[in-house]
């Protein structure tokens, strides 16, 4: 069992670090996503677009506001895209006195937050006086770039912004989400590699996982390795589950790991997903057993990695999500008398998480959405560049543990690209010491 042991470990030395964003070209990857972007505003007639969300900034950008402060106060950062020349990044005044520095080829402003932190935490009046500057700012600067009569999108739906915009005579079109959603869902070359140098990092940190999950070992333990390995390479972990045990189905949602001790004999699965990487999301799991599985465990992960398998046999462009959730159980027959208990049509529209699979992106759910409550009805057709992630679970017969499996994907012109490289045809067996 040692020598399995040392050879997981060996699996994993091939996570690339940071260091690795050296193969990225930065200015073609802005490059191409403007390219994209501003395709879209001239299908939706928009002048310029106003990004408020972080994925969106980014985008439009390569501003990564996925910072404590850009989430935590919110409204400190936003861009503005103008249909032509340079884009604009409004940062809170510290982060923009170090952008400006940085940054050739974005232009860089101070920002007057329109929503979050400072604007809820305030009364009535200073909230009114923070949208109008806020809109003056907008407005002046749309009027500098000589687009202040022409439409501008927002990506966000946000009242008393969007009234105030229009009270100092902004052309707000609210379809700028839209426009920007449809520029996001198929990823540019160098997003995918990305996404590709993403993979590899959580390829080892599973790795990590194989070589600390032993009895003893409380799932926090565990945890703190992984976290510990993906801050050194560069990664910002923003989600995740470490579950061992009985947390393992029904899956315990309601916290990312806890102080449980793991025993032989338990599978452990881990839930790596939104691990960011130049701001792209993660989402990869998989099910590890501590010693030698059990037969039903055996089925269980069979049954579920064939589901997996299927799914992504169909995998190539002009496929509809529809085509895949059909490989799938319905979530009534599978559950219905047995944990969760889906046992009728609206408990079944929580399942969202189960067999499923999403876009990723610079968001954990971009185009398109594989799920069978919606795909059967409204199915989405697969592009080539699209990034996904699919995913498949269940339960043993007497419902003690449960199994997950998650891959990475990347739809090429012939087929798939499968990214994850954590073996997945066998649970992976761990040693007890």
């Amino acid at each position: 069992m040692r020598n399995l042991s040392e050879k997981i470990i060996h699996i994993g030395e091939y996570g690339r670090t940071i260091s690795s964003y050296a193969r990225i070209n930065f200015e073609k990857l802005l490059r191409d996503k403007l390219k994209r972007t501003r395709s879209f505003m001239k299908e939706y007639n928009l002048g310029s677009l106003l990004c408020l969300t972080p994925a969106n900034v980014e985008y439009v950008t390569n501003v990564q506001p996925m910072s404590g402060t850009a989430i935590g106060i919110g409204g400190n950062v936003y861009a503005l895209l103008p249909i032509e020349g340079t884009p604009i990044c409004f940062y809170d005044c510290d982060g923009a006195f170090h952008l400006k520095n940085l940054l050739q080829d974005i232009r860089v402003e101070y920002s007057i937050p329109p929503f979050g932190g400072p604007w809820y935490s305030s009364s009535s009046g200073a909230q009114e006086y923070l949208t109008r500057m806020f809109a003056g700012q907008i407005y002046d600067v749309l009027r500098e770039l000589k687009l202040d009569r022409e439409p501008m999108g927002i990506d966000s739906y946000l009242p008393h912004v969007i009234n105030e915009l229009k009270r100092h005579g902004v052309n707000v079109d609210q379809r700028g989400g839209n426009a920007l959603l449809e520029a996001r869902t198929i990823k540019t070359p160098e997003e995918q590699e990305l996404i590709r140098l993403l993979a590899g990092i959580i390829d080892a940190c599973f790795a990590v996982i194989a070589d600390k999950a032993r009895p003893g070992v409380s799932e926090r333990e565990i945890w703190a390795e992984v976290i510990r390995y993906a801050i050194k390479q560069g990664l910002t972990p923003e989600g995740g589950h470490i579950q061992s045990g009985p947390h393992t189905w029904p899956k315990d949602t309601s916290r990312t790991c806890s102080d449980r001790i793991i025993r032989p004999g338990d599978i452990v699965y881990a839930d790596l997903f939104n691990f960011g990487c130049f701001g792209y999301r993660s989402c990869y799991y998989r099910t590890f057993s501590i010693g030698p599985a059990p037969k039903d465990v055996k089925e269980t992960y069979q049954r579920v990695v064939t589901w997996l398998k299927e799914a992504e046999d169909l995998l190539k462009p002009g496929v509809t999500t529809k085509d895949v959730v059909e490989k799938w159980p319905d979530e009534i027959e599978l559950w219905s008398k047995r944990p969760p208990y889906i046992n009728d049509k609206r408990k079944a529209l929580s399942t969202f998480y189960k067999n499923m699979g999403h876009g990723i992106g610079l968001t954990n759910y971009d185009p398109p959405f594989f799920w069978r409550q919606l795909s059967l009805k409204w199915p989405q057709k697969l592009e080539a560049g699209m990034t996904i992630a699919l995913e498949t679970e269940d339960c043993t017969p007497d419902n003690r543990c449960g199994v997950r499996i998650e891959d990475m994907i990347i739809i090429t012109e012939s087929g798939c690209e499968i990214i994850s490289r954590w073996p997945k045809d066998e649970i992976t067996e761990l040693p007890l010491y």
